[in-house]
C-alpha cells in the first residue's frame, strides 16, 4: 500500500521531535506547535479512507436506461416500447425503493425525517413515464385500447405516491378519459 502524504507528513514530524534534545522550556514550545500541527492536519482533509460510491445506479447501468429510453422513443414497433416500458418502469420502483438502515427514534422526531433523495441528474421515474407515454400513443394508433390503457396506467402507478400532480400524470390522465370518452361514445353509437 502506497503512503499518503499525511502519512508520510506525520511520520516526517513525529521524527524531528523524537531525535531533539530539547529543555523544558523547548518542550513545552514543541508540544504547543505539536499540538497545533496536529489540529491543522486534522482541519486540512486529510483522508485515510477512500469515499465509497453512493449513488444508486453507477455509470454503466445508467447509461443501459438511458440506451433503454431513447429507443422507446425512437420506436413505433408497439411490442419493442413495451419491453422498453417494462425495463424503465421496473427501474424507476426498484430506484425509488429506500431499503437502507432505519434508526429508531421517537414518534415527535420521526416525521421530521425524510428518505434521502436518490441524487441521479436525469430522474429515472420521468424517463419511464415518458416512456410509458409513448408506448400507449403507439397502442392508441395500432388500435390496442387495452395496452393503450395499461400503458397509461403504468405512470399512474410510478407517480402514486407524488404530493404535487406532474406534467405526466396529468397526459397519462387526459388520455385515459379520452379512451373512456370514445369507448362510451363507440358503445351507443348504433
Amino acid at each position: 500500500m502506497r503512503p499518503t502524504y499525511c502519512s508520510v507528513l506525520f511520520i516526517r514530524f513525529t521524527s524531528f521531535f523524537r531525535h531533539t534534545e530539547l529543555s523544558v522550556a523547548a518542550s513545552f514550545k514543541s508540544q504547543i506547535i505539536g499540538g497545533l500541527a496536529g489540529v491543522l492536519l486534522l482541519a486540512s482533509g486529510c483522508q485515510t479512507v477512500t469515499p465509497s460510491n453512493t449513488s444508486g445506479l453507477d455509470n454503466s447501468q445508467f447509461m443501459t436506461l438511458w440506451e433503454t429510453y431513447t429507443h422507446c422513443k425512437s420506436t413505433a414497433d408497439l411490442q419493442a416500447t413495451r419491453v422498453d416500458m417494462d425495463t424503465l418502469t421496473e427501474a424507476a420502483l426498484t430506484n425509488h425503493r429506500y431499503d437502507g438502515f432505519v434508526l429508531p427514534m421517537p414518534v415527535k422526531l420521526e416525521r421530521l425525517v425524510t428518505t434521502p433523495a436518490t441524487r441521479l441528474s436525469v430522474d429515472v421515474r420521468a424517463m419511464a413515464s415518458s416512456c410509458s407515454l409513448h408506448a400507449g400513443q403507439v397502442a392508441l394508433g395500432q388500435g390496442r385500447i387495452d395496452l393503450a390503457r395499461e400503458a397509461f396506467g403504468e405512470v399512474l402507478t410510478l407517480h402514486a405516491h407524488d404530493e404535487t400532480p406532474s406534467f405526466y400524470l396529468a397526459q397519462a390522465k387526459n388520455f385515459l378519459a379520452e379512451i373512456e370518452t370514445g369507448v362510451q361514445i363507440s358503445l351507443k353509437t348504433p
